[in-house]
């Protein structure tokens, strides 16, 4: 870590794991020393792809930037919250411990319950922040100019930096060009990501997925199965204050779609998606790219068009 350095504003850069934020993280390092002290911070979920893990073991040692490493530490006392505990490659979860935590404790995520992203990620990243007490600092999101629509709309409050939309703007194809030349990247095609099975992609995608690594639902099916009825106590009540009845057998996807039948339809589908890690050409199109290689933490991350 820097030495600190109290005349230089305090800099979080969150690094997702994918091309984009490791473009970011390195252009910091390599620019932004003089201005910023640093630390770059990688949350791991557990639910993480293997070569996602590889890459940022990589890209730290390339370029020189520290990385840490971080996961979730889930409290079901009332007031206690979500803390982070620090791990490496090596100590990383990969069979969804963290993931499996978070669920215990706020039930399983989908598009009425959001808040994976946030939890996983987000809360872990700035708990590890104060343990270093900081209070005021800048957090970097890796963010490109041809995806400006995924903004915080409160970012100067917040204090969120976009270095890819501000002071060095790179659309999806220059990301993509700079890493084809570069002596290794992410060996993930674009419709991957970072997360095996994200409930936030589009039907297509998700078939796609199922259909050439089914084992990547292994882990939401047990989840379905073993945490399908389970309602937080907290929800619950607001539930219940509300007049509505408490949802039954919750799965992760749209429409109440369950890991299972993501599987089963995969069998007999064969859907061509756009492997958009490919794209060079700049006349491409600055706009339009409905997803990028991760669900990037502090961005708002909406939903994909396609729906289910």
């Amino acid at each position: 870590m820097n030495k600190v350095n109290n005349n230089k504003k305090k800099l979080l850069v969150s690094f997702s794991g994918g091309e984009t934020s490791a473009y970011m993280a390195q252009w910091l390092w390599n620019n932004k020393q003089d201005e910023y002290e640093m630390i770059f911070v990688f949350a791991n979920t557990g639910e993480e792809m293997e070569q996602t893990l590889d890459f940022a073991n990589k890209c730290s040692e390339y370029f020189g930037f520290p990385l840490v490493w971080i996961e979730g530490v889930f409290h079901k006392e009332v007031g206690k919250g979500t803390t982070h505990k620090i791990v490496s490659l090596e100590t990383a979860s990969r069979n969804g411990e963290p993931f499996e935590d978070h669920i215990s404790t706020y039930g399983i995520p989908n598009q009425a319950n959001p808040q994976c992203t946030n939890e996983l990620k987000a809360i872990p990243i700035k708990s590890y922040a104060r343990s270093l007490l900081w209070k005021k600092y800048y957090t970097a999101i890796g963010i490109r100019v041809d995806e400006i629509d995924r903004i915080d709309s409160r970012r100067k409050e917040k204090r969120f930096y976009y270095p890819l939309c501000e002071d060095h703007p790179k659309t999806k194809p220059e990301i993509n060009r700079y890493w084809k030349d570069m002596p290794f990247r992410l060996e993930l095609k674009g419709y991957q990501g970072n997360c095996k099975w994200c409930w936030k992609k589009s039907r297509a995608k998700l078939l796609r997925i199922a259909k050439d690594n089914p084992e990547h639902f292994d882990f939401p099916k047990k989840m379905e199965a073993k945490y399908g009825n389970y309602f937080p106590e907290h929800r619950l009540k607001e539930w219940i204050k509300k007049g509505k009845p408490v949802p039954k057998d919750i799965k992760f996807f749209r429409n109440n779609t369950s890991s299972q039948d993501i599987i089963n339809a995969a069998k007999n589908a064969d859907p061509i998606i756009h492997d958009d890690s490919k794209d060079y050409d700049i006349q491409r199109s600055l706009l339009n790219y409905d997803e990028t290689e991760s669900c990037e933490v502090f961005s708002q991350c909406g939903n994909e068009i396609d729906d289910f």
